[in-house]
């Protein structure tokens, strides 16, 4: 009866259990899959790697990635850069590396090692003979009926045994010299700030206006008003990289006749177009005039006649001479091609109009929200309304809180690390839309934010603050170690020459 009480109440503690890590996984996603990445790097670099007999390695026999304090950091088979570039490969398919990044970050983890081996015998630390034969026999390899076994462990022939007990020895030094972080300790007042700051949560919805939204008809107004720009010319050049005299005989001999503008292309233009004897094709005003800087060098292209030749025109490298293919040619504002060369000079030459009239858009339907809804405004305008949320003030998108991220709308990708985004999404009043927030990056946008509900999330403040007391800031602490390791100058890194040259297809 014991037994089956005993039973049932195992049963019921692994469904608690379970339920518990669902729960965690379902809250903070990105913090769960982080924190059981660590583990598994942990475990590799310090339990599963020491307690592998050396094995079949690569078909490279050995290659110098770089070195620390003068010592080289080798790749050769069974040595410890090997072993972690196989377990790297081995993650390599639940995380997605590429061969590159396997590659990269088993160099890294040997020089760290290298380094923490190298930190640690200056110190003069040493462990005992007895203890380093003590964690030989409790590896796994060598256990029988959960006792060691001098048979297996006799099967290593001497020299495999003697390297086994010095990667012992280098594993107990390591280990020590990293486990201070794991035994770090946060004041209790910290742990319970950073659970503050997990525990106020806000649910939004969204409507965006990307760039890419600016109607036709506006590109078309600018386009009209603006019309010289986007004229089209047919030019022919000769690029003079000499003096104004050099460039002047060249023209010279085009005019009169000695010699044509394609064979003077072909022989004296020091440019890309001089094969093609110096057609340049069709370009709109604003591209020519990118490579002339001074505008009365520039205008008189604009009303070349066909077959008509310029004068010199100075130019950064020199001096050139043009020839009109074709009379100019205003633009066809009905062609598609058209109108998106003239969109994306509008957005890399006069980006804050598209903004203004975007942002324009935004707050007219904040306007009609305030007087009906926030979704009934946006289904008249027929815009799409987003919803995401709960989550905490989340700036830079630390692992310890529910981050943007989490939630699929692409557009908050960039709103990351926006100091702007986050203070309107958290002045705003609940139930009223917030100002226009301009975004720029994933696509860029416009977005207009409606905080709907406010609510207090005990369970993630709970879980942000034990894994801040845990996890978080030991794995913080090695991350300083290892990048103070790998920008110290005592490290030489040269893996980008030996990857490349060697084993990169």
């Amino acid at each position: 009866m014991s037994e089956k009480k005993s039973e049932k109440h195992g049963k019921k503690q692994d469904t608690l259990e379970q339920s518990e890590i669902g729960r965690r996984f379902k809250q903070h996603p990105l913090l769960f899959i982080g924190t059981v990445l660590v583990l598994v790097i942990v475990i590799i670099a310090f339990v599963l790697v020491p307690a592998i007999v050396p094995g079949e390695g690569l078909s490279v026999s050995s290659l110098e990635f770089g070195y620390w304090d003068k010592k080289p950091i080798n790749y050769s088979a069974g040595g410890f850069f090997a072993r972690m570039r196989e377990q790297y490969a081995a993650l390599a398919r639940y995380y997605g590396m590429s061969d590159y990044q396997i590659w990269r970050n088993a160099f890294e983890s040997t020089v760290v090692r290298t380094a923490a081996l190298d930190i640690m015998n200056e110190s003069g630390y040493a462990p005992s003979k007895p203890f380093v034969d003590k964690k030989v026999a409790e590896l796994p390899d060598f256990q029988e009926n959960g006792r060691f076994s001098a048979v297996k462990y006799n099967k290593l022939d001497a020299s495999s045994r003697i390297k086994l007990w010095q990667d012992m020895r280098n594993d107990i030094a390591v280990s020590l010299y990293h486990g201070d972080a794991e035994t770090v300790k946060t004041a209790s007042a910290e742990a319970e700030f950073i659970g503050q700051m997990a525990l106020l949560q806000r649910k939004f919805k969204m409507t965006t206006f990307p760039y890419s939204s600016y109607p036709d008809e506006e590109i078309i107004a600018y386009a009209n008003k603006n019309i010289t720009l986007f004229k089209t010319l047919y030019l022919s050049q000769i690029t003079i990289s000499g003096d104004e005299r050099e460039a002047r005989a060249v023209l010279d001999r085009i005019r009169s006749n000695e010699t044509s503008f394609e064979d003077a292309a072909r022989t004296q233009s020091s440019d890309s177009y001089s094969e093609r004897g110096g057609d340049t094709g069709q370009r709109m005003v604003f591209e020519v005039a990118a490579g002339i800087p001074e505008e009365e060098q520039r205008s008189p292209l604009y009303n070349l006649a066909k077959g008509e030749t310029s004068d010199l025109v100075k130019i950064p490298s020199g001096w050139a001479i043009y020839r009109a293919n074709e009379d100019a040619e205003s633009p066809n504002l009905q062609d598609d091609a058209v109108l998106s060369k003239i969109r994306d000079y509008i957005m890399d030459n006069e980006r804050g109009i598209i903004e203004d009239w975007l942002i324009g858009q935004a707050e007219d339907l904040s306007r009609e929200a305030r007087n009906s809804s926030f979704d009934g405004a946006a289904a008249e305008k027929g815009i799409e309304v987003y919803e995401f949320g709960a989550l905490p003030i989340n700036y830079g998108s630390s692992g310890l809180f529910t981050t943007v991220n989490s939630f699929s709308a692409p557009v908050l990708q960039d709103a990351v690390s926006d100091e702007n985004f986050w203070r309107t999404a958290f002045s705003t009043p609940v139930g009223e839309p917030s100002q226009p927030v301009v975004l720029s990056g994933n696509g860029d946008n416009i977005v207009l934010l409606y905080p709907e509900a406010e609510l207090e999330d005990s369970a993630a403040a709970e879980t942000s603050e034990s894994s801040f007391s845990g996890w978080w800031v030991a794995n913080n602490i090695q991350q300083q170690i290892t990048n103070t390791i790998l920008s110290s100058n005592k490290f030489d890194d040269r893996f980008l020459s030996v990857y490349f040259t060697y084993l990169s297809n």
